[in-house]
């Protein structure tokens, strides 16, 4: 986002634009659990159901980059990731919650527990 953000104000400051005009936001994947273990169920959940879809090896590697995303983990994690993204500059996220069609606790954990975090840092 740092870098993303930093080319955008370059191309701003180029074209004679105000880049504090611009909205700037985010896409992520977010896969959250109360604990490490439930994250780990839900990325496990995830590689389960796209094996069946597109094979082992690129359910792996789609399981494998999941886990490293920024908004992967509890919500504590989940908050500190996003916060930082925020205190860059980022006013609006787009997130995506893979299991979000067979299951919707991970979407009410974001929104119990993130939402409120974000929305109280933000002022």
């Amino acid at each position: 986002f740092a870098h993303k953000s930093s080319v955008l104000e370059g191309h701003c400051k180029d074209l004679g634009r105000d880049f504090s005009e611009i909205t700037r936001s985010a896409n992520y994947n977010v896969v959250i659990g109360a604990d490490r273990a439930e994250v780990d169920k839900r990325l496990q959940w995830f590689g389960d159901h796209y094996r069946g879809i597109v094979g082992d090896q690129r359910a792996d590697k789609a399981v494998a980059d999941a886990r490293s995303g920024p908004a992967v983990g509890t919500p504590e994690q989940v908050i500190e990731a996003l916060s930082s993204a925020q205190e860059m500059g980022m006013t609006y996220a787009i997130c995506y919650f893979p299991e979000a069609a067979y299951d919707r606790s991970g979407i009410e954990l974001f929104e119990r527990e993130v939402v409120p975090a974000l929305r109280d840092r933000s002022g």
